[in-house]
């Protein structure tokens, strides 16, 4: 078991540049239109189609939410490392534990921001059924009941009644007003999703600044396991 989250430490901590090269290229990828003409597109999508989901923007902050797990993962990959790699408390010559526990705090930070990420297409998803609420028409059913009369075989009277149900909307357009709000928000979550991926690339390379100034401290802090002790006493 101790291999094995050794490795998957390394493993993490070799990646690091490389998951946030592929962060940029997602973000790379984003269209070069303008939040303003993104609005008027936006508009003209919840007009035409109200009640439909806006596909683009969903794809984006599920996006979102699959890498914000993946970051998650390998954070907490690098955090387990570094307890494995902090050795027994003893007086003196702690000055690289030290170190660790600074890593590790920074480490816990990144992790805290990138977690709330994960509610990003729930959040989206709800906010925007708010607002489609005043604009989607709900169908009405009006019942009309018809009575009729019948005689039995005594000669009697009795009195039955059917009831038909027919389905009805009013077929009137939308307030611009909501449908400007329910554009927004789709802009706000479509630009805040390449803002996520943007801070999600900033924490891979955080985390890569603090694993690799900070190696020799890291990986050997009292200095008496891998290779000679360093002389600096920065820790940055």
């Amino acid at each position: 078991m101790d291999e094995m989250m050794l490795t998957a430490g390394k493993e993490a901590t070799a990646k690091l540049p490389a998951r946030a090269t592929e962060i940029q290229q997602l973000m790379s990828s984003w269209a070069t239109e303008s939040l303003a003409q993104k609005q008027t597109t936006f508009e003209a999508f919840v007009a035409s189609s109200p009640g439909a989901v806006n596909a683009d923007v969903a794809a984006v902050v599920s996006m979102v939410l699959e890498q914000a797990a993946l970051t998650i993962e390998d954070i907490k990959a690098l955090e387990m490392w570094l307890l494995m790699k902090t050795p027994e408390i003893s007086d003196g010559n702690n000055f690289g534990v030290d170190v660790q526990q600074y890593v590790l705090g920074e480490l816990a930070k990144i992790k805290a921001e990138v977690i709330t990420m994960l509610a990003v297409v729930s959040d989206y998803h709800s906010g925007r059924a708010a607002a489609l609420e005043k604009i989607v028409r709900p169908t009405t059913k009006t019942v009309d009941e018809e009575s009729k009369t019948a005689k039995d075989k005594d000669g009697k009277t009795e009195v039955t009644s059917s009831k038909t149900e027919k389905a009805s909307s009013k077929d009137e357009p939308p307030l611009p007003d909501y449908v400007k709000q329910a554009a927004a928000l789709d802009v706000k979550a479509y630009h805040g999703a390449y803002l996520k991926l943007t801070d999600l690339r900033n924490a891979y390379f955080k985390a890569h600044l603090l694993m690799s100034k900070n190696k020799k401290r890291l990986t050997d802090p009292r200095g008496d396991g891998e290779g000679a002790r360093s002389n600096s006493m920065s820790m940055f």
